[in-house]
């Protein structure tokens, strides 16, 4: 994105059209006109990378298949469940259905970003997901405050 260091951020609400089309929100959409790769996430979401950051998360998760069964294993989920695309001119992407039942996607979704990534989740299953983070939010912070401190 024009040499600007990437930085996914925010919460949006947003819904599925009846095609399953994601409008992605107006200021995130710049990282994206070289188009989008979505697969499959953890914790019941999805992963939505810039092609330059799914270059390197793909490097990332060779580098590990190469050396353990477990490796491959992850492999195999990533990338068999990978979907390429670009936005149309309303900002839209199609979530492909098998996507869209893996991370229980209903009309509403909503879009988090994570830095180097977009994470698409059912509304529902993420205000599920925050309830129970935010009772060990401070649990998580000290924990990795900690390691921080002790290098």
């Amino acid at each position: 994105m024009g040499g600007k260091a990437l930085a996914l951020l925010g919460e949006y609400e947003h819904t599925l059209d009846e095609k399953g089309r994601l409008t992605l929100p107006s200021r995130l959409r710049p990282y994206f006109e070289g188009g989008i790769v979505i697969t499959k996430g953890v914790d019941k979401c999805l992963f939505a990378f810039p092609p330059e950051e799914w270059a390197a998360f793909k490097a990332r998760v060779k580098a590990s298949a190469d050396l353990s069964a477990r490796g491959r294993q992850l492999a195999r989920m990533f990338f068999s469940m990978a979907f390429e695309a670009t936005l149309d001119r309303q900002g839209r992407v199609l979530i492909p259905a098998k996507l869209a039942r893996y991370a229980g996607l209903s009309r509403d979704v909503t879009i988090t970003g994570v830095d180097d990534r977009l994470e698409i989740w059912d509304t529902g299953e993420w205000n599920r997901y925050m309830e129970g983070a935010d009772e060990t939010f401070a649990e998580i912070v000290e924990e990795f405050a900690g390691r921080e401190l002790e290098r």
